[in-house]
């Protein structure tokens, strides 16, 4: 038996699959709080951009075109899924989304604990002296253990995700065949 179909099968992954199913759609509040994360990534894409454009020093010597390209893709796409809920209204639609963007923070979280290309004594420069202090706590150990955190996490939580986005969907196209059927 394979681990997807004995995942299938559980009872709690049935009660997962009914809950997911059961809130697909977006609220207003929740596609509000889409908004607001794309809204934080592109702040987030500034923080490094300014970073990259200023002699901040937080990048080091091995920040190449690689690490340039992994780090803004991870970014770009990872707002993807949220527009997709925000845009479609769905979340499960969203999941492949979420299982791709998932695949590449692996990759790039690899690539950076490998070669680390940042300097965190840096990090909070472009802020104004005074609010340093938000970010200067953030050591390059806290990150590389918060990467590692990930780099672990992402490939259960990616065949998780995709499995739930296949369940839910078979959920959601019995519930319609359903409604069809009854007429309504």
């Amino acid at each position: 038996m394979e681990v997807g179909e004995r995942l299938f099968g559980s009872k709690w992954f049935k009660e997962q699959v009914e809950k997911e199913a059961a809130k697909d759609k977006v609220s207003p509040s929740e596609r509000f709080g889409q908004v607001l994360g794309v809204a934080a990534t592109v702040i987030i894409i500034a923080f490094f951009a300014i970073h990259q454009t200023r002699p901040t020093g937080f990048f080091t010597d091995e920040f190449g075109t690689a690490s340039a390209t992994l780090l803004y893709a991870m970014l770009a796409l990872g707002m993807i899924p949220q527009l997709v809920r925000f845009l479609i209204g769905r979340k499960n639609l969203a999941r492949p989304f979420d299982v791709l963007t998932l695949a590449l923070f692996f990759v790039a979280g690899l690539y950076f604990l490998v070669v680390f290309p940042f300097d965190f004594t840096h990090f909070a420069e472009p802020f104004p002296r005074a609010l340093e202090f938000l970010l200067d706590w953030i050591s390059g150990t806290l990150a590389k253990w918060v990467i590692g955190i990930g780099v672990v996490a992402s490939p259960f939580f990616s065949v998780y995700t995709f499995l739930l986005y296949v369940a839910v969907k078979r959920r959601l196209m019995g519930t319609r065949m359903t409604a069809t059927k009854t007429g309504s």
